[in-house]
């Protein structure tokens, strides 16, 4: 239950949520986005599933947040996410991301754990092999400029959002680039103990991560599975069994 005096004193979410959560919430998920998309990629989903207040995070360099410099190590992003998140891990929470996003959330959960600070009750990572796999995903480095255009272009129509216009192109692709050079760089040793629990959720024709990569997250923690039907952009949709599995597997922790 959340006290009177934590309503009171939430403080304003600022530059890295889109919407200020709400005190009263009984618990939240904070949602990272794809490569190259902001936290406007999860506007198909609702702004609550089960008990948990969806809040998706903006990092600098996209949207609203376009005249930031982005982040161009996954350590750098841990540090500033972690402050700027941590008076809104007043209550019970998860992380959710999938791809990138997953291997953002994996990120500011070991800096979390490392820096004794209150970690979520559970972690869910979709699509994404294990740190130490290296870089895979839809979008590749060696890409042209107009084939990541196009494929940039997908993930946001199936996100409701249209079509990029043509002057923003240059700098979504600028953006798009830098997060591939990211990951493509992170390979962290592994495994990593979490002490969250972990949902690793597949989806059967993801032709880069297949149910036997999911089942490495195994030797990070206490993993449950989940294979949906669907491909690598379903979740954007909020399909109703990523929904259930998101509600359905949440159990705050006793504090």
């Amino acid at each position: 239950m959340v006290s009177p005096t934590a309503r009171r004193t939430l403080p304003p979410a600022g530059r890295w949520l889109l919407r200020d959560p709400r005190p009263d919430a009984e618990a939240r998920l904070f949602c990272m986005p794809f490569a190259g998309t902001g936290a406007a990629s999860f506007r198909g989903w609702p702004g609550r599933i089960g008990p948990l207040e969806v809040c998706p995070v903006q990092l600098p360099g996209r949207e609203n947040r376009i005249r930031e410099e982005g982040y161009h190590d996954f350590d750098s992003f841990a540090t500033d996410a972690s402050r700027a998140l941590t008076p809104h891990f007043d209550r019970p929470y998860a992380l959710f991301g999938h791809c990138m996003g997953a291997l953002l959330c994996y990120a500011l959960v070991v800096r979390i754990q490392e820096e004794g600070g209150r970690l979520p009750d559970r972690l869910y990572l979709s699509s994404c092999l294990v740190p130490s796999r290296g870089f895979f995903g839809l979008f590749r480095s060696s890409m042209s400029d107009e084939r990541l255009g196009e494929e940039l272009g997908r993930v946001i129509r199936r996100t409701g959002g249209g079509d990029i216009p043509e002057d923003l192109l240059p700098l979504a692709l600028r953006v798009l680039r830098n997060d591939v050079e990211m990951c493509r760089t992170y390979r962290p040793p592994g495994p990593y103990p979490l002490k969250p629990p972990i949902t690793a959720i597949g989806w059967r024709d993801d032709p880069d991560v297949g149910p036997r990569d999911l089942h490495e997250w195994d030797a990070y923690g206490q993993v449950t599975h989940h294979l949906l039907d669907g491909d690598t952009l379903t979740y954007l949709t909020a399909p109703t069994a990523l929904m259930e599995i998101l509600a359905g597997d949440f159990s705050p922790a006793v504090r």
